[in-house]
């Protein structure tokens, strides 16, 4: 974690002790067999896990700090956008914060859980995806769940973008969710644009392109509703792929109230289609496309930190304790990434999420054992150190 520890050197307001706690937490994350809760965490390190606990209550700028590490990794000239994506967490319980019914999209369905709100910094040279900022959605407090989520994750998106100056970066890409009048007047307010996806059935209309006539009255505006079952007002480019065909034509969404970059994508051996879109509509197609596709980058961190950092694993119920446990858990995912980045890019070899948190142990565990074997000359089956080295890391004791 050589990248964390310089990163992290360097960010301002940040004091010694809670610098060494974050690297000794960032570590163990990528080590730590089984769930990440305090009691375990405590098995594998020299904390007590009520340390651990009053830790995580403390406050953090995990923002500043993956952004700085992203800034310093990731080339400048490669094509950067944003990408914001919920994810659901279950959480069982009553009294812990947030809890509530979201929509769990492995599932299909709404469950009672815990939702976390992700905006991601997406290389789409690269095609690979960083946690910047999670915040956990609240609990609704009114009867109107959409509009108050929506003005949630809109705060947090402009909250991010604005502090951290990530305007530059242009695009900002969703899923079909957040294609609502509200949260895209939000965004372009911002000085961005929104790259997203919308319902088959959206009500568009074409631009009048034709002749304007002289006499009195209001100009001519639009000219009929789109129908996708005649794409001959559509222009069609190469998409790069033999399965896949782009149709595309600036339109107006009579519900967003504004003209939208439109791109079909028809899968040409089953006939299905998706639309895509963007607020801006000088974005070619081909351009367009690929950044909706690099989009889903960010469900690859969500999974690797569910399964490896222990995004779901925090039995804490307050606020900030839940926060820092998400935050950690992404960052950790992002770091290994950024650092295994480093490391392919000099030697070839491809990332991988378990064969790094394999190594993480390993290390630790020859590490524990070399510490061990310092302090005497040789060690015995008989020796009380051979039986803490045998049961590093167990539940309880176990005997030979």
């Amino acid at each position: 974690m050589r990248l964390f520890d310089s990163v992290l050197m360097r960010l301002k307001n940040t004091k010694k002790p809670q610098q060494k706690f974050l690297c000794h937490v960032m570590r163990l994350l990528l080590l730590l067999p089984g769930h990440v809760t305090f009691r375990n965490l405590s098995r594998y390190s020299a904390y007590h896990e009520k340390t651990f606990a009053r830790w995580f209550e403390h406050d953090f700028d995990f923002v500043s700090l993956n952004h700085a590490a992203i800034v310093e990794v990731v080339p400048v000239h490669h094509e950067h956008v944003l990408a914001f994506d919920p994810s659901f967490v279950p959480k069982s319980g009553k009294k812990t914060y947030g809890l509530d019914v979201f929509w769990n999209g492995a599932h299909s369905r709404t469950e009672k859980g815990l939702e976390i709100a992700t905006l991601a910094w997406v290389d789409v040279t690269h095609n690979s995806a960083y946690a910047l900022s999670v915040e956990q959605t609240p609990a609704t407090q009114s009867s109107d769940a959409e509009q108050t989520r929506i003005d949630s994750y809109l705060a947090h998106v402009a909250g991010v973008i604005t502090t951290q100056q990530l305007q530059p970066l242009k695009y900002l890409v969703v899923d079909g969710y957040f294609s609502k009048q509200k949260f895209v007047d939000g965004i372009c307010a911002l000085d961005m644009h929104l790259v997203g996806k919308l319902r088959r059935d959206a009500n568009l209309r074409h631009l009048y392109r034709g002749p304007r006539h002289s006499g009195p009255g209001r100009p001519k505006t639009y000219d009929g509703k789109v129908s996708f079952s005649d794409l001959s007002r559509f222009e069609q480019v190469d998409a790069g792929d033999a399965d896949i065909a782009l149709y595309h034509q600036v339109v107006n969404h009579v519900q967003l109230k504004r003209h939208l970059r439109l791109v079909l994508v028809r899968h040409r051996p089953t006939g299905r289609y998706a639309l895509l879109f963007s607020t801006d509509v000088a974005l070619s197609a081909q351009t367009l496309y690929r950044y909706y596709k690099a989009r889903f980058q960010i469900e690859f961190l969500f999974r690797d930190a569910k399964q490896f950092t222990g995004l779901g694993d925090c039995q804490a119920r307050s606020a900030s304790k839940l926060r820092f446990q998400f935050n950690a858990s992404l960052s950790a995912v992002s770091f290994a990434k950024l650092e295994g980045r480093q490391v392919s890019d000099k030697q070839g070899v491809p990332f991988s999420m378990a064969s790094v948190k394999r190594r993480c142990f390993n290390q630790h565990l020859v590490d524990r054992i070399l510490e061990q074997l310092a302090t005497e000359d040789r060690l015995d089956k008989s020796s009380p150190i051979y039986e803490e080295l045998c049961n590093y890391g167990t539940i309880g004791d176990i005997a030979a």
